[in-house]
């Protein structure tokens, strides 16, 4: 485990101060690394604002969805709830995201900057994030022509195809109703076979598993090939499980 802020604050304070100054600055280094529970130096960014964490924009965008349709309704701050629970937020957590559902209705709050940032470093969530919002987008059945808009918009910055985006409202719009328990799917090892790595793997090599059955899979391919329907709805579902099954190993294995 490297803690950066401890060997930041070593280097700077031995640099200034000699010996006393690093001990110092390791001491005050290491309160801040505890603090902002950071270990590697891949944490500091998103901690200074730089990277920022999904769970942020994603209720970023919730926020602006449910406030396209005209007014945010109980339906669209149930289902932000469920969501909390369904990303296991703590109590802080929850009220950082309700804070930031807040600030996504508001027109001066520039969303898309912050998922423009989010694709450029995690761009293997994008579809994740989408969904969420589709959910949030058919609470009432119908997006509003502003919502759809905005969806449209997002899914083409992260660069999906129509044909995944009729797919993930045609899923939704099946879905249980408001209020219904989260299906879990299957168990760890099912998600790992399914990816085709250990459950042990690294999460780089989970990665790139994942993304290579997201393209190899993926419904614009079928598109273009003159697939029937029932094609292209065999794919987007199998397309789904290997959503599901990437995030169930993402979640146990503590990576973004």
């Amino acid at each position: 485990m490297l803690w950066p802020v401890t060997v930041a604050g070593l280097l700077l304070g031995g640099v200034v101060a000699g010996v006393p100054g690093g001990i110092l600055g390791g001491v005050l280094g290491h309160a801040l690394d505890r603090h902002w529970r950071l270990q590697r130096w891949s944490d500091l960014p998103r901690q200074l604002g730089l990277k920022p964490p999904f769970e942020q924009v994603l209720f970023l965008c919730l926020g602006r969805i449910a406030k396209a349709h005209g007014r945010v309704t109980p339906e669209h701050l149930q289902l932000a709830r469920e969501l909390m629970g369904q990303y296991r937020l703590d109590e802080a957590q929850r009220r950082q995201a309700m804070d930031n559902f807040n600030r996504g209705k508001l027109p001066a709050t520039r969303v898309e900057r912050q998922l423009q940032r989010l694709y450029r470093q995690q761009l293997e969530r994008s579809a994740e994030l989408l969904d969420c919002c589709w959910r949030m987008a058919l609470v009432h059945e119908r997006p509003s022509a502003a919502a759809q808009q905005l969806l449209d918009a997002w899914a083409q910055m992260a660069g999906l195809g129509k044909a995944e985006q009729q797919r993930l409202r045609q899923r939704h719009q099946r879905r249980q109703p408001v209020g219904a328990p989260v299906a879990t799917g299957g168990g760890l090892r099912q998600a790992a076979a399914l990816l085709g790595v250990e459950l042990n793997a690294e999460p780089a090599q989970i990665k790139r598993a994942y993304r290579r059955l997201l393209s190899r899979h993926h419904p614009d391919k079928l598109v273009a090939g003159g697939a029937s329907e029932a094609e292209l709805a065999a794919a987007g579902e199998q397309v789904h499980r290997i959503q599901q099954a990437y995030e169930k190993l993402r979640r146990y294995r503590g990576f973004r």
